[in-house]
Parts: structure tokens; C-alpha cells; sequence
């Protein structure tokens, strides 16, 4: 993926974030690779690596051999350049990493919650941070920020419903400004898909895509979307609410009031209802019974690994009509292995008009991908959300000023 910078005086922001995507992507790499990538002058890429270097974020990693004159520097991320924390905690469990910018994990805490009333939360969370950094040598100056996931519906930056792992306590509640009042640090707040799927762009299957749609199967069935590189929250902050698309008209009744929702068919709460087991009770997301009901080959299982693919082919399709991604990236806290079979059953998948093409697409992509799965998905999610908000370059930097009329 290339990206063009501009050398106008005003878009100097912008210009630091392409620079640091193109780094980050295709590291290492010379300051005339660089420059030839991005369209900037080499002028331009001397300051802007200058100052990466300075703040510790970029290092020379060796000098190339075999071609005429001075040696090239090859540049790449420093992963010490800066650190974050991801938090995600629901009704039984905590849990808090620490990574780096290279999206490596350094450190990891989980804890049991026997309160999940916002002090103790809040005081939980301060202890995990505060111990992780002394233990990993992170220093302040170098953490970016706290990304914190709720399986929650946000307007604005605000909790205004909650899934099925209801955290009534926190209806309402300022999280961001509280947690951020605590740690002294800044705090960023999304809902558990979006943040998911943020972490498969930066650091997982969607690294060079621009975009994709990512599922996310938990206790219910939520959404990522992403457009022209960076996540879309609609015109009141309430996208991706796919576990709600109807799949089967005049099907099973879903708390939301419709019938035939996609999260009652494909979800964590739908194969424990298919086991036998009822719904999960609010937070308990109990992966390790399907597991080992996989494992075990029962066929109430199989029978729900069948429907839920047929239910999910639906959605993909009506994702490819509205919205025509590169792919849709399947994920979330389900197991691995129940997650690759429902893959598997999945092919083929019904036709679509964007998807006339056979799989893998024009790109090389295929039009379902496994992104990340596990009970620190939502977490890993989380901690890449300082890193998006400061790296990524947002064009909407370019439409001020008269820089660059909209499309």
C-alpha cells in the first residue's frame, strides 16, 4: 500500500503519520525508500525522521552493502519507542497488557472480579498499570495512553447500553475522564468490535487493507467497519451493530424485538443454547465447554457449527452488497478451532454482486479471513487504540485549511 504526503506547510501532522505507516508497514527501509514511497522531499523526510529519532520511535538497524557510494541507513520502528496499556473486564474477570509499538505483548494481568462497582474496577485496573510498569521499565513518557473495550453500544465516547455482559453500574458512567483522572494518563474508550478490528489493521490480517468489515463473536455478534482506513461509527456513533442484521426472517426473537437476528444463531450464547446450557449468565463467556465439546466431536455442537456458517454466509453477503469490502475478517472470543470449522463450512459462500469474483479476490484477499481469536482479543483490541489515534494519518487533517477538497 503507498501513500501520497503533501509538502504543504500546514499538513506537517499528516505528513508525520505517513511516514510512520509507511515505517511501520514496510520497515526497514532508507530515507530515499521512504521518500520515494510517501511522494515527500527528501528535505522533508530528514526533519520528520530527525525528530522520530530524537523521540526515540524510529533506529538504524544496519547499513546496506553491495551498491556504489555511502552505505544506506535502513530505518524501522524502535519498539521501545512507546508503550500502551489495553484493558478489557466484564462481570467475572479483569484483564490488563501491557504492549509495545511494535504489537508485541510485554506483559499481561488477569483478575478475578469478585466487585465490578466502577471504584474497585477503576482500582483494579490502577494497581495492574502501575506494577506492569515498574516491572517492564516502561517510563511514563513513553506510554501513549490506556485503551479500555466494554462489550457495550457507545454514542460519543459514551456508555449507552450495554450486551449480554451487562454491567448495569456502569450505565452512564464517565469512564474515560475517571480512569483518566487516575492513572494521569490519556484514556480512549470503544466498544469491543471496533477495537478488534482495529488491532487486526494495525498488527493482524487486515495490515495492508483499507476496507474490511470485522465480526466479532462473543456473547453476542458485533461489528467493525472499516472505510478508506479508518473505523466508521455512522451518523450517531452506532455502526456495526451486525449481530442484529435479520438472517431469517420471522426466526427466533431477539431481545431487541426483532426476529431472526444474526447473534441468535452465531454466537456464544447460542451454542450454549444449543449444549443444553441456556444463556450465558452476564459476563461468563465460557469458551472452554465448546471447546471441549469440539473436541469431543458432539453432534449438538456440530449441528450449531453448521448453522451458525449458514447464518454467517448470509451476513457476509449482505455485507458485500451494501459496503463491497476487501474481505470480511471473522474473530472474537470463540475458539480457535470452532472458529476455523465454521470457516470451513461456510465455503462456498452464496453469491453477491460485489463478490462476482471467485475467492481469493482481485487483491489476493479471500472473501472471509480469520483474524485474531481468544479471551485477549477484546484486550489486545484495546491496547492499539493510542496507537491508531497518534500513527495512523487521518485525511480528514487534509480537507482544513483548504489543502485538499473532498471527494
Amino acid at each position: 500500500m503507498n501513500l501520497s504526503g503533501t509538502n504543504l506547510d500546514h499538513a506537517r501532522r499528516f505528513n508525520r503519520r505517513v511516514v510512520m505507516e509507511i515505517v511501520r508497514l514496510h520497515g526497514p527501509l532508507s530515507r530515499a525508500e521512504i521518500a520515494r514511497m510517501t511522494g515527500l522531499s527528501a528535505q522533508t523526510i530528514s526533519n520528520i525522521v530527525g525528530e522520530f529519532a530524537e523521540a526515540g520511535l524510529v533506529r538504524s538497524v544496519r547499513r546496506r552493502t553491495g551498491a556504489r557510494g555511502q552505505p544506506a541507513v535502513d530505518l524501522e520502528l524502535d519498539p521501545d519507542g512507546g508503550f500502551t496499556f489495553g484493558v478489557s473486564f466484564d462481570q467475572s474477570s479483569l484483564i490488563v497488557l501491557l504492549v509495545d509499538v511494535a504489537g508485541t505483548v510485554r506483559d499481561r494481568e488477569r483478575v478475578a472480579l469478585g466487585e465490578t462497582e466502577p471504584d474497585e474496577v477503576l482500582g483494579r485496573i490502577a494497581t495492574a498499570v502501575s506494577a506492569m510498569s515498574e516491572r517492564n521499565g516502561a517510563p511514563r513518557e513513553r506510554v501513549w495512553g490506556v485503551g479500555v473495550v466494554l462489550p457495550a453500544l457507545l454514542q460519543q465516547g459514551e456508555l449507552v447500553a450495554l450486551g449480554p455482559s451487562s454491567l448495569g453500574s456502569w450505565q452512564g458512567f464517565p469512564l474515560r475522564a475517571a480512569l483518566s483522572d487516575r492513572l494521569r494518563l490519556p484514556v480512549l474508550v470503544e466498544n469491543d468490535a471496533t477495537a478488534a478490528a482495529i488491532g487486526e489493521r494495525l498488527y493482524g490480517a487486515a495490515k495492508s487493507l483499507t476496507d474490511f468489515v470485522y465480526v466479532y463473536v462473543g456473547a453476542g455478534v458485533g461489528g467493525g467497519l472499516f472505510l478508506r482506513g479508518h473505523p466508521y461509527s455512522g451518523g450517531f456513533g452506532k455502526s456495526g451493530e451486525i449481530g442484529h442484521v435479520v438472517v431469517e426472517p420471522g426466526g427466533r426473537l431477539c431481545p431487541c424485538g426483532n426476529r431472526g437476528c444474526l447473534e441468535r444463531y452465531a454466537s456464544l450464547n447460542a451454542a450454549h443454547a444449543a449444549l443444553g446450557l441456556g444463556a450465558s449468565e452476564p459476563g461468563a463467556v465460557d469458551t472452554g465447554t465448546i471447546e471441549r465439546a469440539h473436541r469431543e466431536g458432539d453432534p449438538r455442537l456440530e449441528a450449531w457449527i453448521g448453522e451458525a456458517a449458514e447464518m454467517l454466509g448470509r451476513a457476509v453477503v449482505i455485507l458485500e452488497n451494501c459496503l463491497d469490502p476487501e474481505t470480511v475478517i471473522l474473530g472474537g472470543v470463540l475458539p480457535e478451532p470452532v472458529l476455523e470449522a465454521i470457516a470451513a463450512r461456510m465455503e462456498p459462500l452464496p453469491r453477491s454482486v460485489s463478490s462476482a469474483r471467485s475467492a481469493p479476490g482481485p487483491g489476493g484477499t479471500a472473501r472471509v479471513t480469520l483474524g485474531r481469536v481468544g479471551i485477549e482479543t477484546p484486550a489486545l483490541g484495546a491496547a492499539t487504540l493510542p496507537f491508531f489515534d497518534g500513527i495512523t494519518p487521518e485525511l480528514s487533517l487534509l480537507f482544513k485549511h483548504g489543502v485538499v477538497e473532498p471527494i
